[in-house]
């Protein structure tokens, strides 16, 4: 039963998985997110069974760690993209209270996002970011590897003028707040998703135990973004754009 069951491992991991990580290593270096960490390939082989995969990277340059996780999505490539710049919708599923583009187009590369977090006991947190889009290694991976990019952009004065202003003094700004997302599509049509966020919450939270517990929020996150592609996977696409800003 055991060498069966070992039999049965091989087969899910090998294939469609296994051969688009070999045609992704080369492209690895065309990424925005230069930071992320590499994820143990035994991450990718238990994600191959059907759940997100995370874990915490700590280093010596920073006591936050870096969060990483691994999920293998039952939707096309773009279905799992629109779920991805589509933040304003995923606050449905993740602890944050707000999270709203407050400048350039929504959806598409160069947009600022604002986002609220309440946390007990704590001083509630908020920060802001600015997220791009990966044209280079889309046209490099021929269309199948899809990044969206994240880097802090956190100043209390972005607030003025839009609907949050007051949320300047609600809280506190996160010290830094960096990540990415990484979808491959598998030629099973399937998406290989790979997600990276690396954060200083700064304040009495101590960076460190605080990225330790980060693990569950992250499978939390691919999970959020599974739900809300099963909501998108029949809707319109009109307003969604490819890496390189063409239309979906």
């Amino acid at each position: 039963m055991t060498l069966c069951l070992l039999f049965l491992a091989s087969i899910v991991w090998g294939g469609p998985i296994e051969d688009a990580l070999e045609e992704v290593a080369p492209l690895r270096a065309l990424r925005l997110a230069k930071d992320a960490p590499e994820i143990p390939a035994r991450a990718y082989q238990r994600a191959a069974r059907g759940s997100p995969v995370a874990g915490v990277l700590m280093t010596k340059e920073s006591k936050a760690g870096k969060g990483w996780g691994v999920m293998i999505y039952d939707f096309p490539v773009e279905v799992v993209w629109m779920a991805v710049n589509d933040e304003p919708a995923m606050a449905e599923w993740l602890p944050v209270s707000i999270s709203s583009v407050i400048g350039g187009i929504p959806g598409a590369h160069g947009h600022i996002l604002f986002e609220y977090m309440p946390i007990p006991v704590f001083t509630n947190r908020w920060w802001i970011v600015d997220v791009s889009h990966n044209a280079d290694l889309y046209r490099a991976s021929g269309g199948k590897v899809w990044e969206q990019s994240w880097v802090d952009a956190t100043d209390p004065n972005r607030l003025a003028g839009t609907p949050y202003a007051e949320y300047r003094d609600i809280g506190m700004p996160v010290d830094w707040s960096l990540g990415s997302w990484m979808l491959v599509q598998l030629s099973d049509n399937r998406t290989l998703g790979e997600f990276f966020t690396w954060t200083d919450p700064g304040g009495r939270l101590p960076p460190g135990p605080t990225s330790r517990f980060a693990s569950g929020a992250i499978k939390d996150t691919m999970r959020a973004v599974e739900a809300l592609a099963k909501e998108r996977e029949h809707t319109s696409r009109t307003g969604f754009v490819r890496p390189n800003q063409e239309p979906l």
